[in-house]
Parts: C-alpha cells; sequence; structure tokens
C-alpha cells in the first residue's frame, strides 16, 4: 500500500522547518539515539546490545585498496559543460599543495580531553564489495568545559591531501580506507583530533527510517520530481515496485517510508547542489529523532534491536559508558551549527574532470577551531535551500494528526 497523499486530498499546510537552534539540539541526538542513547539500553539491559552493532575496534585495520580497486561509481565526474571549477595544470596543482603544507606546519592539531569529537557518515554504496563514498559528513563536537555543541557539515567535495593515498576529494578517504582513514584525513586537514565515527549507508538508512515506522516530510514539487527518480533508481536495484512510492507533482506534506525519505535526502539538483542535500539531510534527521522522542522504553529496545547491526562504528563500550552520565546534561547546552568549506572562503578548480573545493585553509582551520574549542563563534554563510523559510520559525510537529489522516484516507 502506497504511503502518498492522494492528489485530491487538501495540502496540509505548516511551516517547513524548526528554528536552527531547535536542530542543533536535534542534530546532536542522533548519537544519542543511535549511538551513544544505546548506553542508556546497555545501562538497562548489559553488553548484549552492543555487540549487535558493527563494531570496528583500533585493532582492527582498515585496509586501504587502490584506486584501481574501486568501481566507477566511485569516481564522479563532470561534463565539460556541467564545469564549476577552472581546470588546473601541475603546476598550480603543485602551488596549492604547498600552501596546505605551509599551513599544516603553523598550525597545530588541537586535542583537548574536555571535547569529544565525533564524525556522522552517510555512505553511499551500490553493495558490500567497497567501503563506499561518504557523501555525507557531519563533525559533532561535545565541548564539556563550555558546555556547547558544534554541528559542522564537512562538504564531501573538498579537496584534501589523504594520508597514505594523495590528493582527492574528501570523500574518496572513506571509499579508500573505511571510517579509520576518514578520521586521520579530517585530523590532518582540518587539524582536529577526530579519531570516532559512526556510519550507516543509504540500504541501512532505509531500513532504520522503515524500523521507525516513518517520518514526515514537506516537500515542493520540484524536490519531489528529483525524489520519484531516485525511487525509480532504488526500487530497481532492491527489486521492488516503484509505483507504490512515487508522490505526485505538487506541494504537500507526505508520510514517508525509508526509501522516500532517503530519496528526498539524496537530492542535490534542487536549490544549491551539494550545499543544499546537505541542508535537506538535517531536516530528516531531525524527523527520524523526533520520532524516537515519542518511543517509549519496550519500543526503544524493539527499535534497538533491529537498527544496531546496521551501524558501522567505533566508538568503544567504555567510551558509552564514560558519557551516560553526561548525557542528560547535553539538552541545557549551547548548540551551533556551520558548513565548511565557508561561503567566500573558498575556491572550485577541476582536476581529472573533477570538481574540487580548496578552502582558504588558514582562515578555515582557524575559524573551525575557535568554533569547537574556543568561543564558539560561527560563519555567516546562508541557507542553500531555495525556500528561504526553509528552516525559519518554531514548528509544530503534526507526524501523529498527519498519519491519522493519512491512514483515515485509506493510505
Amino acid at each position: 500500500m502506497s504511503n502518498q497523499f492522494d492528489d485530491t486530498q487538501k495540502p496540509i499546510r505548516k511551516k517547513r522547518g524548526p528554528r536552527w537552534s531547535r536542530l542543533f539540539a536535534i542534530l546532536l541526538s542522533i548519537i544519542l539515539a543511535l549511538v551513544i542513547a544505546s548506553g542508556v539500553l546497555i545501562y538497562l539491559f548489559g553488553h548484549n546490545l552492543f555487540v549487535l552493532t558493527n563494531y570496528i575496534s583500533a585493532s582492527q585495520k582498515q585496509e586501504i585498496v587502490s584506486a584501481e580497486e574501486l568501481p566507477e561509481e566511485a569516481r564522479e565526474t563532470v561534463k565539460q559543460e556541467e564545469r564549476k571549477g577552472s581546470v588546473v595544470g601541475e603546476s598550480e596543482l603543485d602551488n596549492i599543495h604547498q600552501k596546505m603544507n605551509e599551513v599544516d606546519t603553523r598550525l597545530s592539531t588541537l586535542s583537548n580531553e574536555a571535547v569529544y569529537n565525533l564524525l556522522l557518515v552517510g555512505v553511499d554504496r551500490r553493495d558490500d564489495s567497497w567501503y563506499g563514498n561518504s557523501d555525507s559528513m557531519i563533525l559533532v563536537s561535545i565541548n564539556f568545559q563550555n558546555e556547547r555543541v558544534s554541528v559542522i557539515s564537512l562538504m564531501r567535495d573538498t579537496y584534501v591531501n589523504i594520508p597514505e593515498v594523495g590528493y582527492n576529494k574528501l570523500n574518496n578517504s572513506y571509499a579508500r580506507g573505511g571510517g579509520q582513514l576518514l578520521c586521520s584525513t579530517v585530523t590532518e586537514n582540518f587539524n582536529i583530533d577526530v579519531s570516532r565515527y559512526a556510519a550507516v549507508d543509504f540500504e541501512s538508512m532505509v531500513n532504520i527510517i522503515d524500523a521507525m515506522g516513518g517520518i514526515e516530510l514537506e516537500m515542493t514539487a520540484e524536490e519531489i520530481a528529483v525524489a520519484n527518480g531516485y525511487m525509480v533508481e532504488m526500487c530497481d536495484r532492491m527489486g521492488l515496485n516503484s509505483d507504490e512510492y512515487i508522490f505526485p507533482l505538487h506541494d504537500d506534506i507526505y508520510v514517508c517510508n525509508g526509501i522516500q525519505a532517503v530519496a528526498y535526502a539524496r537530492n542535490r539538483y534542487v536549490g544549491n547542489s551539494d550545499y543544499a542535500r546537505t541542508e535537506r539531510q538535517r531536516y530528516v534527521i531531525s524527523k527520524m529523532i523526533y520520532r524516537l522522542k515519542q518511543m517509549n522504553v519496550a519500543e526503544l529496545m524493539r527499535f534497538a534491536r533491529k537498527v544496531l547491526p546496521l551501524i558501522t562504528h567505533n566508538i568503544t563500550e567504555r567510551d558509552i559508558w564514560n558519557l551516560i552520565p553526561k548525557a542528560a546534561t547535553f539538552w541545557k547546552y549551547t548548540f551551533v551549527q556551520d558548513r565548511v568549506p565557508y561561503d567566500g572562503r573558498y575556491s572550485i578548480i577541476n582536476v581529472d574532470d573533477q570538481d574540487m573545493l580548496v578552502p582558504d585553509w588558514e582562515e578555515t582551520i582557524e575559524m573551525m577551531h575557535e568554533t569547537i574549542y574556543g568561543s564558539g563563534s560561527v560563519s555567516n554563510n546562508q541557507s542553500d535551500i531555495t525556500d528561504d523559510n526553509y528552516f525559519d520559525n518554531e514548528q509544530v510537529d503534526r507526524f501523529d494528526e498527519v498519519q491519522t489522516e493519512a491512514g483515515a484516507a485509506g493510505l
């Protein structure tokens, strides 16, 4: 049975999203809900829940694969007429590399026991034969001393020096060596000590959203047109009938299952390209956390048993135990958010038919350090969604009301 609303049903209108301050709190919740909050369940139900997760210990070295071993989709090229970056030659690249190395020697890598850094990773891959591209990377930093949480999206096309690999896009580091190499890449390029990560791929995210009973999303007709295309591709790959998932092409609020929500989150063709996609991903995460907050302990237990095996991470059980006493105070913290590269502080180059984002590294690193370890100040990045009200105004969630109305309509 389709989750979509009938074309004849009167659209339910409301403001499109929460204030950023509320969204930051919700983003932190994904740690609590999918990894750290499972620590509460570990406390209640013991070690058995932790072993359900796909835990990668430090002793389990993730092998670095060669570029030749990666599938074709690991390298995304752009046609000449679609290039946004200027083509650079070897001498220009050498100059870029030299500047990166000079910055690395001038600015020290910051490490502070009062700050807990964790990378949340969304992985794009078609099968289990490789690690996948990390198309969503969010650095969450909990500053216990300053009682602040910073949430910084790292753009996948950022041009970085990958340890033991060389210069490439940031998301290529996960493809070449998994979460361990991605953490090392972020540490060495942004001079921020990052050693922990938690990752899910698109198919796992589909199952996680289905396990919570779906989420409510508001979409424009333009967003739906692109999402429908992703749904057809995903359904074909999973052997499903895409006709049961396709939405009508008009603005509305929909109760989305996993495939529909993930298709929406993958959209980078409406708004400002991949910048807009990062905002859509946060919007989906906020709706997921809202559903989790509605669950009682028994429901959370059932949910955890279903989804914990879908999470790949290197967070130790000891780490989780140490965070449990502090978790209750997180909601009192100040939340700030940002995106890197910062507006007006990067250039775009084209290398081997791939567009790359080259930050102004010295200024970028200094600003990130100030956000995470210092005053908590952030940049003036603009919203990348074409709808200026996308994340404005306080939202009153009506998931249950919309779900009830959808059920009454026989959807």
